[in-house]
């Protein structure tokens, strides 16, 4: 029961600690009338192979006075008669149960004031003498312990305690756990109960406070209500008793920013960018701008704010959110990779002249269609090709030197042919010999096969700007060294042409 008791005290501290905005009638006495639990059975009582039960108490009454002392203390006088089986020794009990009488002198100390509305918890102590057997024996006893009053109406309380009770004579310590009622009663007159008789209290029916004589001050900022200009805000003297959170001067109810430090010209609103627009007003208050534009800036004075101006540095058009478009495409100039050539929005404004699917400046053959496979420029004929691919072997050299024989020129005439009808390709021609006598000496003869016949078509009209030559000696075979055909393949010149 004891450790019961001890879990309600915790739970009623915890509750009574927040406010509850109401006071008690202050009364200076009070009746208690409860029943008692005693138990002899505790740590300091070496009983423990005995069962509990046979020692346990059979229980009493008390009846108690006690004064008020202010709203944190007070002390009483309770006196008490019980039953209960005493220990005779550390290990022995007494055959039989005792009548025994108790009179105390105790304080009681409030540990939130005893202005709680429903809960007042508190701590006790004091000093005691204990009767046993009503025969003259009497233990003096040191009572400590807590307690718990539970409002049930103005001046009703039920009340429960336990508390210890140490005895100055052997096997005397004691538990002690009661319960019961608490009765206030005086010849107060407090009708708004706020502690001040109405005899002095300038406003009996309104609960107050002693320092304007029981008149109240609601929001505590040292003005009484009657006086105070915001009576249910914390307020400062300076302003009637109305607040000021911004600190700026001007009281919040007046202050149409109030929680922003502001200037009275501008009804308590700040003005950060200094552009003669409240803050709450201006769309960008941290740059001086415009009435105009809400307070915003228009650096290239295009009649666009800057915060919605895609180009605020160069004038262009509300179409265009601000930004130009030099070439008229209708793609502005930041998103333009062309932007002075008019172009097309799928290759970003840049244009495609034949429309091949490939821009101008990644077509090798802007103005003639051609597939993107190769690079923009049409693709040669099949005969055309055809002739190329002849050339290799049908231009023939003089065994050992760089001079064409003479049935080689109608096919470099033919190859000169086909370069001029695809003026966007350039061609390189390249010599091969086959392994037969000095390395050295093969790479120089096939780099002087393959000038010869660039000479040759430069000589016909080819620009030489289209040409490249080179020679790679016996290296990069396509045909069996061993054989006679394999030697003949390997003696052969390419002609590779490509896109500009």
């Amino acid at each position: 029961m004891t450790k019961r008791f001890f879990l309600l005290l915790i739970f009623a501290v915890a509750i009574s600690s927040v406010d509850l905005s109401a006071q008690f009638k202050k009364t200076p006495n009070g009746l208690t009338w409860k029943v008692l639990f005693p138990d002899f059975y505790t740590p300091l009582t070496d009983l423990s192979h005995f069962r509990s039960e046979n020692f346990q108490s059979i229980g009493g009454a008390e009846i108690g006075y006690y004064r008020n002392i202010n709203k944190y203390f007070n002390v009483g006088a309770p006196l008490r008669l019980m039953t209960a089986t005493l220990p005779v020794s550390r290990t022995k009990l007494a055959p039989r149960s005792e009548l025994l009488a108790g009179l105390d002198v105790m304080g009681q100390l409030h540990l939130f004031g005893n202005n709680g509305r429903f809960l007042v918890p508190y701590l006790t102590g004091g000093i005691g003498a204990l009767y046993e057997d009503l025969k003259g024996k009497v233990t003096a006893q040191v009572p400590v312990g807590a307690g718990l009053n539970i409002r049930l109406m103005d001046g009703l309380y039920l009340q429960g305690q336990t508390e210890y009770r140490y005895g100055l004579a052997d096997n005397r310590n004691n538990w002690v756990t009661s319960g019961g009622l608490l009765v206030l009663f005086g010849k107060m007159q407090d009708r708004d109960g706020d502690g001040i008789a109405d005899d002095d209290d300038k406003c009996p029916d309104v609960k107050g406070i002693a320092k304007f004589q029981g008149c109240p001050d609601t929001d505590g900022d040292g003005i009484q209500d009657s006086e105070d200009s915001c009576p249910l805000e914390y307020g400062l003297i300076a302003l009637k008793g109305c607040p000021d959170r911004d600190e700026d001067g001007i009281a919040d109810k007046d202050d149409a920013c109030p929680d922003e430090k502001g200037l009275a010209a501008l009804n308590g609103c700040p003005d950060r960018d200094g552009d003669g627009i409240a803050d709450k007003d201006d769309d960008c208050p941290d740059v001086k701008g415009t009435i105009e534009l809400r307070g915003c800036p228009d650096t290239d004075g295009d009649g666009i704010a800057d915060k919605d101006d895609a180009c605020p540095n160069e004038k262009g058009t509300k179409a265009n959110k601000g930004c130009p478009d030099t070439d008229g495409d209708g793609i502005v100039d930041k998103d333009d990779a062309c932007p002075t050539i008019a172009g097309i929005l799928k290759f970003k404004g840049c244009p495609d002249t034949d429309g091949d699917g490939l821009m101008d400046k990644d077509d090798k053959c802007p103005k003639e269609a051609g597939p993107i496979s190769n690079q923009g420029c049409p693709e040669m004929k099949k005969e055309d090709k055809e002739v190329l691919t002849f050339a290799t072997q049908a231009v023939q050299f003089e065994t050992g030197k760089t001079s064409l024989l003479k049935k080689s020129y109608p096919v470099l005439d033919k190859v000169y042919e086909v370069l001029m009808k695809y003026p966007n390709y350039n061609c390189s021609i390249n010599g091969f010999t086959d392994n037969v006598g000095n390395p050295s000496y093969n790479q120089k003869l096939s780099e002087g096969r393959a000038k010869v016949c660039m000479d040759y078509l430069v000589k016909k009209g080819v620009p030489a700007s289209r040409l490249t030559s080179a020679g790679y000696g016996e290296n990069q075979p396509v045909g069996d060294n061993k054989t006679a055909a394999g030697r003949a393949q390997n003696r052969r010149t390419e002609f590779n042409v490509f896109p500009k």
